[in-house]
């Protein structure tokens, strides 16, 4: 039993180890530390689990990045975010990678505030755990633990956090890097870092392509279309869909600025993965801000993450020139743009819902937006992104996106995708990878004076992003087959905008 005796200090010495480190892991992990920049938050918290030993891992929206060492540390998980301060920077048009980027004097602020932080709630939990063990053992002996155990106790817990906290300031070190890994977008990022800010920048270096097919079209409709005159266009109206998170908004403007766009119809899908961080990542709201005219917009499928998820809606709605035609459940609107009445409903669905192929939540939509609607006049146009929801529909003409192909049947207008099918469809991994895309797409309406239709142009191209410029198609149709014909008195023209609720 002598030797049970000389071992009971080293026993207690590694229950008091232990518990501290327990504690000081679970509280650390329970109680993050906020650290900030002007843009910029971040909750940094240890994690208890021994699988992330060694190790610091970062979760956005977008995807996720751990980065392991050698050595021997507590795991550190690292939530980042965006202030809402950021907003304002981009609605002022000043935001470069200079204001948003975060000097190396912040940057060691804020980890010196995490580490500090981080140190101060792992000793209070230490403590936490000392007090428990003593407490138990004085519980036992019906008094206080003795003086030599309670020494014991308090110098095993400075050896524990002592020698953790040098093993963490020795692992987490430049030179101990042992891989970096990464899912979701952040993978594709990581690997191309450039490519978001490559679209963008590609899509301004084409416009010269695009603007050169844009007078193609002209020539060819004065040649062979010359009644009605281009001339005695009131409103022309740009139809596109399926941006998927590609800049290409400098293509856009062109277009509105060689045709004299009055306003933007964009049937939905603008991102790719269901988080509205992707719109700010390619710097999608600066875009919509610089076409100059209305933009108005129905969500798709790839718009949002969950069905109540209403941040890219939200972030729109505090964009310049975009106007939401439900800017969240229950909520619709008409926008009139030159006496032209645009009305229509977001797509049901989001990005990883169990699609099972029927139509019912397309009906339910659409049931609902009838209801709203009530006895109002039926828009001139009626836009959704699914063509199941705009079944039976009201409205002179019906436009939807989704499929990336241009279609048409009776007076519904299926829009292609205006980027050729988006980010993520213009990079293929590899030694050899290129921008590679589906065809681009866009169309043209225009009304006269009394908001009859005059003409849909329908525009298909390929690769300008990928440097290989390539005309697909140019189908001038006849709208006025198209799209229904207005009541008696409407006059169209000029660039009054007016929204108002439906359903009050």
């Amino acid at each position: 039993m002598r030797w049970i005796r000389r071992l009971r200090p080293v026993l207690t010495a590694l229950v008091v180890a232990v518990a501290v480190v327990a504690g000081g892991l679970v509280t650390a992990s329970l109680w993050p530390v906020t650290v900030e920049t002007d843009y910029y938050a971040a909750d940094v918290r240890l994690s208890p689990s021994w699988a992330d030993r060694s190790s610091i891992g970062t979760d956005t929206v977008v995807g996720s990045v751990s980065a392991r060492f050698t050595g021997l540390a507590p795991g550190v998980q690292v939530s980042p975010r965006v202030k809402p301060e950021i907003t304002e920077l981009f609605a002022s048009g000043d935001a470069g990678a200079a204001s948003l980027d975060v000097s190396p004097q912040e940057r060691s602020r804020v980890i010196g505030e995490a580490v500090r932080g981080v140190a101060l709630r792992f000793g209070l939990g230490a403590l936490a755990g000392l007090l428990a063990v003593l407490l138990a053992l004085g519980m036992r002996r019906r008094g206080l633990p003795p003086v030599r155990t309670t020494l014991g106790a308090v110098l095993a817990t400075v050896v524990a956090c002592g020698g953790l906290g040098l093993s963490a300031q020795r692992t987490y070190t430049a030179d101990r890097l042992l891989a970096l890994d990464s899912t979701g977008l952040l993978q594709l990022a990581i690997a191309n870092r450039g490519l978001l800010a490559d679209v963008e920048q590609r899509a301004d270096q084409a416009t010269p392509y695009l603007r050169n097919l844009l007078a193609l079209s002209a020539a060819m409709q004065d040649e062979y279309a010359p009644e009605p005159s281009r001339d005695a266009d009131a409103l022309t109206v740009l139809l596109v869909s399926d941006v998927h998170s590609a800049n290409q908004y400098a293509l856009m403007r062109t277009i509105v600025e060689e045709q004299g766009v009055d306003v933007v119809i964009d049937s939905g899908d603008l991102i790719n993965l269901g988080h509205v961080e992707e719109a700010r990542l390619s710097n999608l709201y600066g875009g919509i801000s610089s076409l100059g005219v209305p933009y108005v917009f129905v969500s798709g499928n790839h718009d949002r993450n969950s069905p109540g998820d209403t941040s890219l809606l939200d972030a729109l709605g505090r964009t310049r020139g975009a106007e939401v035609l439900q800017p969240g459940p229950g909520q619709y609107r008409e926008v009139s743009v030159g006496g032209l009445r645009i009305a229509g409903f977001n797509d049901p669905r989001y990005y990883g819902d169990a699609d099972d192929g029927t139509t019912e939540q397309q009906t339910r939509a659409r049931d609902a937006w009838v209801e709203a609607l009530g006895d109002t006049t039926p828009p001139d146009i009626t836009v959704s992104h699914e063509a199941p929801a705009l079944e039976d529909a009201p409205g002179r003409m019906r436009v939807n996106g989704h499929s990336h192909v241009p279609a048409l049947d009776g007076n519904r207008v299926q829009v292609g995708t205006f980027t050729g099918g988006g980010t993520l469809a213009h990079f293929v991994g590899g030694p050899d990878a290129e921008l590679v895309g589906q065809a681009s797409s866009f169309d043209v309406l225009t009304f006269d004076e009394e908001c009859r239709a005059q003409r849909l142009v329908r525009y298909q191209y390929r690769a300008i992003i990928e440097g290989r410029p390539s005309f697909d198609s140019l189908s001038v149709l006849n709208a006025s087959r198209i799209v229904e014909p207005p009541e008696e008195g409407r006059t169209c023209g000029g660039d009054e905008l007016e929204v108002r609720p439906l359903g009050e």
